[in-house]
């Protein structure tokens, strides 16, 4: 992977996002290569290469500095098309430094992660309770996470790091999303978290999330092919999409009964893959 260090003028960008008013994405790209990931659609991160460069916002904490200045956020998203605590985070600190920010003006923030080196940043996290993490947990087993993710930190990994951010009584919840039909298994993500944890939502892929040929390329050839047509089949049309959204959201009413989350639901409508609409807030299925 091509690393670039960048500078930027701005890094605190308004977003429609209902979890904070502004959003920083310290990174332009990922080095986890997740093939649904819907920034491959990012026309600065698909001209660099998407699985093959990195760019890294060396000046980011300056020109955050600078912001504040002007700017008076009442939340802040981290991040919305890269991920924060990449293999990278350990040599260059950006995120770091953003956090240590973001603490000194009382700004708190909403972390979007699946990466276990979170880990090293809970005491900094910690400082303020009104933070939150959406830790990413959608699939059970490993040999989806190697087919579909590539580089992103294995099951264990995600387990031992979501028990560590309970521990420090930071705000989480589970984010298992996107939900990929016939890959992701509700019942076994559920049945491998640990006590502790209060909020859980489901999100259901949507096919103009990624890029979805590459995606059923990769699953037929790790898989199988008739896997790859179901995964299709659901998709087909907005009939079929439906239908199998309203069965999953059957199996998340189901388990809301059981356990004692609080769950959440999200379906993109099968024409668009984000929507202002969508409130990842106030889509509550059922309280326990």
């Amino acid at each position: 992977m091509k690393i670039r260090e960048i500078t930027t003028q701005k890094i605190l960008s308004p977003t429609q996002i209902n979890l904070a008013d502004y959003v920083i994405n310290p990174y332009r790209g990922c080095e986890f290569g997740c093939l649904y990931c819907y920034s491959q659609s990012n026309k600065n991160i698909k001209r660099d290469g998407f699985k093959s460069s990195l760019g890294i916002k060396i000046n980011a904490p300056r020109a955050l500095e600078k912001e504040l200045h002007f700017v008076k956020p009442k939340r802040v998203l981290l991040a919305s098309t890269t991920e924060c605590f990449q293999y990278r985070e350990e040599n260059y600190h950006i995120t770091k430094e953003i956090l240590f920010i973001l603490n000194k003006h009382n700004i708190p923030y909403t972390i979007l992660t699946k990466s276990h080196l979170i880990a090293h940043y809970l005491w900094l996290i910690s400082k303020n309770e009104e933070n939150k993490i959406y830790f990413t947990f959608n699939f059970s087993s490993d040999k989806i996470i190697k087919t579909l993710e590539e580089k992103s930190p294995t099951v264990q990994q995600r387990l031992k790091t979501i028990r560590a951010i309970i521990d420090n009584k930071i705000n989480l919840r589970i984010h298992i999303g996107p939900y990929i039909p016939y890959l992701s298994n509700l019942e076994e993500i559920l049945n491998l978290l640990p006590k502790g944890i209060k909020e859980v939502d489901v999100e259901l892929y949507h096919k103009k999330q990624g890029n979805f040929d590459n995606l059923l390329k990769a699953i037929e050839e790790g898989f199988n092919k008739e896997l790859g047509e179901k995964i299709k089949d659901v998709y087909r049309n907005q009939e079929s999409y439906e239908r199998f959204s309203d069965k999953l959201k059957l199996k998340v009413e189901g388990n809301t009964k059981q356990l004692p989350f609080s769950f959440y639901y999200i379906v993109p409508g099968y024409n668009e893959f984000y929507s202002p609409t969508i409130d990842y807030k106030n889509t509550l299925i059922k309280a326990p």
